[in-house]
């Protein structure tokens, strides 16, 4: 559906130059910047509609919405297209990302707390853009296959964190199972990650390191 929207825009495009389309989009005078912009809607998958960009003119479901009026293309059709699209984006920002968070039982005893907030995303493992969206069951067979291959690569071991005792994978907020080394689901916890590490502002450090490790991979995906 989306591809077929997108192959419609890019031929009717490939009727005119950049700076014909800019203007017929109130650009008078379209800079290299605008050029940029409309590569840039072109080039992504969801039209840049998930980055929320502004030129002072347009954001970004206003620009997709002028580039399409001034190319022709039918204005319902488009406004379908966009409400659809747009709706999918927010179902998957509102959604709950599944990650598998390694436990160790770390306690800091010398440890410097620079060197633990650098290697805190070295403690969860994401997986791609739409696993969200498996079911349960398929969640945890691709889970066992991750926690097997991770140990075959790393021997139980990580690093300063110490030796991997088991692996929790939050299938929902506060919610996880529990694996051991061998890929088994072998309990079930609510709660948080626990953390061994002190409290304080040391805590809260390490804390922020682990939010970002854990929502990193959103932006790569």
């Amino acid at each position: 559906m989306i591809n077929n929207f997108k192959t419609d825009l890019v031929i009717r495009l490939a009727a005119k130059s950049q700076d014909e389309t800019l203007k017929a989009m109130g650009y008078v005078r379209p800079t290299s910047a605008n050029r940029k912009r409309l590569i840039k809607v072109l080039e992504c998958p969801d039209f840049g509609l998930d980055e929320g960009g502004f030129d002072f003119k347009y954001r970004s479901e206003d620009f997709l919405q002028a580039l399409c009026r001034a190319v022709g293309m039918d204005e319902l059709v488009v406004d379908q297209r966009i409400a659809r699209l747009t709706a999918r984006l927010e179902e998957e920002r509102r959604a709950f990302k599944p990650y598998i968070w390694i436990d160790t039982g770390f306690i800091r005893k010398n440890q410097p707390l620079f060197a633990l907030a650098a290697c805190e995303h070295q403690r969860y493992l994401r997986f791609g853009e739409r696993f969200w969206r498996y079911s349960l069951t398929d969640q945890l067979g691709e889970t066992q296959s991750r926690i097997r291959a991770h140990v075959a690569e790393n021997g139980g071991e990580l690093g300063i964190w110490g030796k991997i005792k088991q692996y929790w994978f939050y299938y929902e907020k506060n919610a996880a199972y529990l694996f051991n080394l061998n890929g088994e689901v072998v309990g079930k916890q609510y709660g948080a990650e626990p953390s061994a590490v002190i409290s304080g502002r040391e805590l809260a450090v390490i804390s922020s390191a682990g939010l970002a490790a854990r929502h990193q991979g959103i932006q790569k995906e």
